[in-house]
């Protein structure tokens, strides 16, 4: 059992890792290339527009997905499909639901956020409008029956749909000289169109595994009689969501309004190039949740050994890449455009970062498979609010180099909190 679990869990983290390092480069390209294109105050404008939008969807996402994969598992694997299909509906309403809500609050909240981020009045008009791409955010359940099924190869290529999309729109954008309004335009597209992709491609799947439509047999009755344990699994996840927003998405707006456009950009671009051990972090989560999930439903052996050697070669694959770039920090970023090589350090520090919470990643997967979700929310929230207390004093005394620092010490903190948890459940 133990090596079939193993087999299955590299095969799909090589799939996934595939289109996750596809995105990666295109994203990474893309951003580049836009920062080439535009003077260092309109790059960050463009990169605070778009993470606005992330933010307010970020604060109201309560990644259904995850539920589907740490609920459905049993019920497909029991049969029961009428319970399955009521799982479907409950997170399909709650993905509407907040979807809609995160569109009103962005168009709302652009007076709020353009006087943190020093915006003019057209582009708190931009952002409004901006927000409407939030309509299309109602994916999670999709997402989370391509996972059950255990198709990622589809989410693989769901990966790398709107980055496609982004670095050919800004490429032409780039060779045409187009200003900044083009690669907002460019940024929206692509958002739209990936969040439409994983709709259609997720109940496309759901047709093949189920003879009839999902909402047959169904009532509003069924929505409201959720179980208490899907309740607090949703209520933590939820608040685990936004945790790990702060450090991503909430932290470009905080170095916009304590640096400028300009640093914010470069803020932007380091964390783009930290996304090489980053993106795999979530991806390694994200395959091993359903595999743990799994070993612990089937009572079997191998939870703990799988977990842990997973941080090992993840740790390992991350201090190598940042070793490579102490020395070749500044001349790659030298390439964009000299005026980005002062966050050489920046990068060197986030790639140090991402290495912590790529290593941690198999631990937060079996700390929730195991259901201790309120024990890493606790563990997370410490580790941001430590984070966040170090941004704030680090930042105006170190510049750049200061959220970088604050990054570092908030992932390491959780790292060897997780490892805690997961380690004492192993004693008991």
């Amino acid at each position: 059992m133990e090596e079939s679990v193993a087999g299955r869990v590299l095969k799909n983290f090589g799939i996934v890792l595939r289109g996750r390092g596809i995105a990666a480069v295109f994203n990474l390209a893309a951003t580049a290339l836009m920062a080439n294109a535009l003077p260092a105050t309109e790059f960050g404008l463009v990169i605070l527009l778009h993470t606005y939008v992330l933010a307010v969807r970020g604060v109201l996402n309560f990644r259904t997905y995850e539920a589907i994969v740490r609920f459905g598992i049993p019920l497909h694997e029991n049969g029961e499909k009428g319970h399955l299909k009521q799982l479907f509906r409950t997170t399909t309403v709650i993905d509407l639901v907040s979807a809609a809500a995160a569109t009103l609050v962005g168009i709302s909240a652009t007076s709020i956020a353009g006087g943190f981020l020093h915006w003019d009045a057209d582009m708190i008009s931009l952002a409004s409008l901006y927000s409407l791409v939030m309509l299309t955010t109602v994916s999670n359940t999709p997402n989370g029956i391509l996972r059950l099924y255990n198709r990622f190869d589809a989410l693989s290529v769901f990966y790398t749909v709107g980055p496609a999309v982004r670095i050919a729109g800004v490429a032409i954008a780039w060779a045409t000289g187009a200003g900044m309004h083009i690669f907002i335009a460019i940024w929206a597209a692509a958002f739209v169109l990936e969040n439409t992709w994983l709709f259609i491609r997720g109940h496309l799947e759901l047709k093949r595994h189920l003879s009839s439509h999902v909402w047959k047999g169904g009532n509003w009755q069924d929505i409201h009689t959720t179980s208490r344990e899907f309740r607090h699994f949703i209520a933590v996840v939820y608040w685990q969501t936004n945790i790990d927003l702060l450090p991503k998405h909430l932290a470009v707006l905080f170095a916009g309004n304590l640096l400028g456009p300009a640093a914010a950009g470069m803020f932007r671009l380091a964390r783009d190039f930290s996304s090489i051990l980053s993106k795999p972090a979530g991806m390694l989560r994200e395959v091993l949740f359903p595999d743990l999930t799994r070993i612990l439903h089937s009572d079997a052996e191998g939870f703990h050994e799988l977990g842990f050697r997973a941080v090992k070669v993840a740790g390992a694959a991350g201090l190598l890449l940042v070793l490579l770039s102490i020395p070749a920090a500044a001349p790659i970023l030298g390439l964009i455009g000299p005026e980005y090589t002062v966050a050489a350090s920046l990068l060197t520090l986030m790639l140090l970062a991402a290495t912590f919470e790529l290593a941690g990643s198999p631990l937060r997967a079996a700390a929730y498979a195991m259901g201790s979700v309120a024990q890493v929310l606790r563990i997370y929230l410490l580790s941001i609010l430590v984070y966040l207390g170090l941004f704030y004093l680090l930042t105006p005394l170190m510049g750049l180099p200061g959220p970088g620092v604050a990054a570092v010490v908030g992932t390491l903190l959780t790292l060897l909190l997780l490892f805690g948890l997961v380690r004492q459940t192993q004693q008991t």
